[in-house]
């Protein structure tokens, strides 16, 4: 079974990379609107592959520019997500050189940032800004890294980037929204994870991609609760390291609330 749902992910992987995105492409240039029907039919295609249940609670928020700002746990989340809502992202300029994934993460809109030329920085802050601004809710993982939820990782600041490039751009705004979201795989083979079965599911940095996904593809269906925790008005002057910890906080302070 595992390697039917490997060569099925594949396939459809290829279905929407070689006839899907083409003409999603070709489509929304007449009708914008409707951008974001692919992205959450193929994240609800991969999250049936994948064997992940997905239990939303609460919702995203309506106000914008919204960011949203969760704990990160896998390559996984970014699908969970993008299975509810049209989302833009941040990703690691690696991302884009991934077999099959990369294109398919270039199509969906993802924005890629490669830390070590920081020229290239503004340019990706500028497209942050325009996207927020358009409305799309871009997902900013503050810890800048993976684990299983224990221990936390300190949330880093947003970057002022972004800040700056929506005051130069859109002088009329005054705030952004920035709502915290709780991930937590707390049930595989519909049987309670505790911190060695979350570590199983967690993605770390020194694990590849493959392996990841292979050990997601053999194993059982992994239940996702992901809780949308109220949004925080940011003004464009609040100290970002303030807002980091407050909303680090809020993540905290809910991490168990939905487990059964």
């Amino acid at each position: 079974m595992p390697v039917l749902r490997a060569v099925a992910l594949v396939l459809t992987i290829l279905l929407f990379l070689v006839v899907v995105s083409p003409l999603y492409l070709l489509f929304i240039r007449f009708r914008p609107s409707a951008r974001a029907a692919m992205p959450l039919l193929f994240c609800r295609i991969m999250c049936r592959l994948l064997r992940v249940r997905v239990r939303p609670r609460g919702e995203m928020a309506r106000e914008r520019p919204l960011l949203l700002v969760p704990n990160h746990i896998s390559w996984v989340d970014i699908v969970v997500l993008g299975s509810t809502e049209f989302t833009a992202f941040l990703a690691k300029k690696e991302v884009a050189g991934w077999p099959l994934l990369g294109p398919l993460a270039k199509v969906q809109g993802a924005l890629f940032v490669d830390r070590g030329r920081r020229r290239q920085i503004p340019a990706v802050n500028r497209q942050m800004a325009e996207r927020m601004q358009a409305g799309d809710p871009v997902i900013l993982f503050a810890e800048a890294t993976t684990g299983d939820g224990t221990p936390w990782w300190k949330f880093r600041a947003p970057p002022s980037g972004p800040w700056r490039a929506l005051r130069t751009a859109f002088p009329e705004l005054t705030t952004v929204y920035a709502q915290p979201i709780v991930f937590v795989k707390n049930r595989r083979d519909g049987l309670a994870l505790g911190r060695a079965g979350r570590a199983n599911i967690a993605w770390y940095g020194d694990t590849g991609f493959t392996p990841h996904l292979w050990s997601m593809l053999k194993s059982g269906p992994t239940e996702c609760l992901v809780d949308y925790l109220p949004p925080r008005p940011m003004a464009l002057a609040d100290h970002r390291k303030a807002m980091a910890a407050m909303i680090q906080s809020d993540i905290r302070q809910n991490r168990w609330r939905q487990v059964p």
